[in-house]
């Protein structure tokens, strides 16, 4: 058989490999990072399907995670909307989960090369799994850090504020995860994560930071977020390589995963010379197409709204009047 190659050892990366090796393909994944560690991520999934966590072996992580039942959209600290969410959010760390699967491929008999980046080109059998696309123009950038003992009476809660938004989340091991999507040059990204809230307009979150200890060599921050549509180069992508969608969906890690099941089926069929790496290719990038268009593009248009005072203004006074439609964007973004 055929080895199938996957630049990027994250969550589709990781995800692929095992979905191959459960098929029997050979599979190699060349990760420039190491395990454990921390990532600019969210860290909960939501409407993941049971069929994506039988196929990549999720199920034995995921009973430690920790379940959100609703999520409060807050403006100047308030919680003025408050979503009860149609099945429960998935909350963990990404310094566990990617550990995890990394083992679970290695268990499989995958190969994985840590502190490696290898080749990004067009060579048959090569996955481009490897995150944002490199160099975009983007006049956003992403950071993390855990803390404990800040205090939360929400399971989920997303901030607003002048600078861009900043999402809190319980995981595992009574630590909270804050990951803030911020305008580029809207704060010192070298002082702390509180002054860097305060800098972007979340004082009350700010203040709340200080009360908390942040977890050492948790802060991290990752530039060029490009949420647009991804050109076509004629490369195989998954995952945020693909294209990224909007944080506040809260669905990035759920399509990461469900990429990686949706282009194995027809990577096997190329592995054992069944089909082309042409045709190969094709119906990978079709199938994420089908499964995930709808979100991409509702996320997309939805995002400038989401980041203008004035629009989110109106939906507070709309969900006050009971007639803001959350139940049905939620929907069309998972």
């Amino acid at each position: 058989m055929r080895r199938v190659e996957i630049i990027g050892g994250g969550l589709a990366g990781l995800g692929l490999g095992i979905a191959l090796r459960r098929n029997s393909v050979p599979a190699t994944i060349h990760e420039a990072g190491h395990y454990p560690r921390h990532r600019v991520c969210g860290e909960f999934i939501t409407s993941l399907d049971q069929s994506t966590r039988e196929n990549l072996q999720l199920d034995g992580i995921l009973r430690r995670a920790r379940p959100a039942h609703s999520v409060s959209w807050c403006e100047d600290g308030e919680a003025d909307i408050v979503h009860q969410l149609p099945h429960p959010a998935l909350c963990l760390s990404r310094h566990l989960l990617d550990k995890s699967m990394a083992e679970t491929f290695v268990d499989l008999g995958g190969e994985l090369r840590t502190g490696s980046r290898g080749q990004c080109n067009d060579e048959p059998g090569r996955v481009h799994a490897c995150g944002r696309k490199p160099g975009a123009p983007s006049r956003w950038v992403g950071i993390k850090q855990h803390f404990r003992g800040l205090v939360m009476d929400k399971d989920l809660e997303v901030h607003f504020a002048r600078g861009g938004y900043i999402g809190v989340t319980k995981v595992e091991n009574g630590t909270m995860n804050v990951c803030g999507l911020l305008k580029r040059g809207s704060a010192d990204l070298r002082k702390p994560f509180a002054t860097i809230a305060a800098q972007s307009g979340f004082e009350k979150l700010s203040h709340r930071l200080t009360e908390a200890a942040p977890v050492a060599d948790s802060f991290c921050a990752v530039a060029s977020l490009d949420y647009g549509a991804t050109e076509e180069d004629g490369l195989l992508h998954i995952g945020d390589r693909n294209a990224l969608i909007p944080p506040f969906t809260g669905n990035g890690m759920t399509i990461a995963l469900q990429s990686a099941v949706a282009a194995s089926l027809p990577l096997a069929a190329w592995s054992r010379g069944e089909i082309s790496w042409p045709l190969a290719r094709k119906q990978a990038m079709q199938a994420q197409q089908r499964q995930f268009g709808t979100r991409w593009r509702t996320a997309r248009a939805l995002h400038p709204f989401v980041l203008h005072a004035g629009v989110r203004s109106l939906a507070r006074a709309l969900h006050k009047l009971g007639v803001l439609p959350v139940a049905m964007l939620y929907r069309l973004m998972h």
